[in-house]
């Protein structure tokens, strides 16, 4: 059963958060507000001071290896925390609401094949990120927006609740070793890039497409940021 258990590991924890989804809505022609130099910095700086983060990540695209199809939790940022569950595919068979935890620099996964929570498996052993670090300053997911090359804004869509909100979008290229230093395997030298912005400035959206995996084909994953400002107490399992 070990090989087993390592592949279900390595399967949530390589594909878990690779970057911020772009939700199906109506667009205009209405100009945007900031060009992407100053909507970028903006848009991290609310990353950057939040208290935390309910965020939701997936994908329609099957690479052909063991990966994550959806996630969905959330990151608080001081002390950093993340508590979710996953969804993704093992040796072809799908693996379903499995439920995550990383506080205190440790990561617990909670799955029958590894006996309940175990910590056994750490990012650093399987080439993963740590979600709990996602909103990290330096090396999160929002250094990967001013990191991103050649965005240009596009038109401005309807979204949020109700279809009531206004975000403008922005597409252009993230780097390659800027999506690394969130998921360290991402094969790709270049990930193409579309981001959602809010009337306010946060980034609500963005959807990433590239190589994420080794020996795979490209893969485009959505990440919708839900809601800001999110306080929660996150402890390790029992």
């Amino acid at each position: 059963m070990t090989i087993g258990r390592t592949r279900v590991a390595a399967a949530l924890l390589t594909g878990l958060f690779a970057v911020t989804g772009l939700a199906a809505c109506s667009g205009d022609d209405a100009p945007q507000g900031d060009d992407w130099s100053d909507a970028g910095v903006k848009a991290k700086k609310f990353l950057d001071e939040t208290s935390g983060i309910s965020v939701s990540i997936s994908t329609g695209d099957d690479p052909g290896v063991d990966y994550l199809k959806a996630a969905t939790g959330t990151i608080v940022a001081d002390p950093p925390a993340f508590e979710g569950t996953a969804d993704g595919s093992v040796s072809g068979l799908p693996v379903d609401g499995v439920p995550i935890i990383s506080v205190g620099g440790t990561m617990y996964i909670n799955h029958p094949l590894l006996g309940g929570w175990s910590d056994r498996f750490q990012p650093e052993d399987l080439c993963a990120p740590d979600p709990a670090l996602l909103l990290d300053p330096d090396s999160g997911v929002s250094s990967v927006l001013t990191s991103s090359d050649d965005v240009k804004a596009g038109k401005s869509e309807r979204g949020g609740k109700d279809n009531k909100e206004t975000f403008h979008t922005y597409t252009g290229t993230a780097s390659g070793d800027s999506i690394r230093g969130i998921l360290p395997c991402a094969e790709g030298d270049d990930f193409a890039a579309t981001y959602r912005v809010d009337d306010d400035g946060r980034l609500r959206t963005a959807r990433l497409t590239g190589v994420f995996f080794p020996d795979s084909e490209e893969v485009t994953y959505t990440i919708d940021v839900t809601e800001y400002d999110v306080e929660k107490d996150i402890s390790a399992p029992e």
